[in-house]
């Protein structure tokens, strides 16, 4: 908190010096820049601010505990009607004490479900792609699992269900990721449209990340559903993902 105000302080100072500079804008228009530079700095640091508390609260399980919770979780996802033999999903592998997909991989291969895993391919534009999970996997970005050999990639608006990550997630679907906005560009698309017409978007986690509030984006990832490990929970579809 004490670093946000110095911020806000050295931000009000610079606009007091702009302002008797014959190239300054009007008085009132500066105040509002000030103003407005000053709330997105908040908005920021409350974005962080619970980014930080909700991972810590993940990582703050048992492993027992963890492993327990991630099992329910991927039951649940299994009840979906999208998990279905012959469909193609993406499913996440996990780091930084995620819910683990171990068990709906597991899931997904008897029900001889076609499986794909994100890939980061372009860490300066924040590219995502879905590649075929099959055989050894190795160390990517990000220290991330990643198949060995890549194959084909798929795009997202080819799959039926998509299982995704999260940080945390509010009342509305409103999805908080890791901050890199890697699924939001890969997810793009969604909000484009006037219909939903899939894929299915699941988030995967713990209910110890629900949260009141996400301080969601527009271009934040909307969830259809949410898979925890008390279960199944549904939110209204939207003309578009905006």
């Amino acid at each position: 908190m004490l670093a946000g105000n110095i911020v806000q302080v050295r931000l009000e100072r610079k606009a007091l010096s702009a302002a008797v500079s014959p190239t300054c804008c009007s008085g009132r228009e500066q105040r509002s820049k000030t103003a407005y530079a000053g709330s997105a700095i908040s908005y920021s640091a409350m974005k962080m601010r619970l980014r930080k508390e909700l991972r810590g609260k993940r990582r703050g399980l048992s492993p027992a505990e963890h492993a327990l919770r991630s099992n329910l979780a991927a039951s649940a996802v299994t009840r979906l009607s999208a998990f279905k033999a012959g469909a193609r999903v993406a499913v996440y592998l996990p780091f930084d004490r995620e819910t683990n997909t171990a068990a709906l991989l597991v899931a997904a291969r008897r029900r001889r479900i076609r499986l794909f895993v994100p890939v980061v391919t372009d860490l300066r534009h924040r590219r995502l792609r879905f590649y075929p999970l099959s055989g050894k996997t190795r160390r990517g970005v990000f220290g991330i699992s990643v198949p060995h050999r890549k194959g084909q990639s798929t795009a997202p608006r080819w799959f039926d269900l998509i299982v995704v990550p999260l940080v945390g997630v509010d009342g509305k679907g409103r999805r908080l990721g890791m901050g890199g906005g890697f699924y939001d560009r890969a997810l793009a698309f969604r909000r484009a449209r006037r219909q939903w017409r899939g894929p299915r978007l699941v988030g995967l986690s713990f209910d110890c990340q629900r949260a009141a509030t996400v301080f969601a984006d527009p271009w934040d990832v909307r969830l259809d559903s949410l898979a925890t490990e008390s279960g199944l929970e549904h939110f209204p579809q939207r003309a578009s993902g905006g």
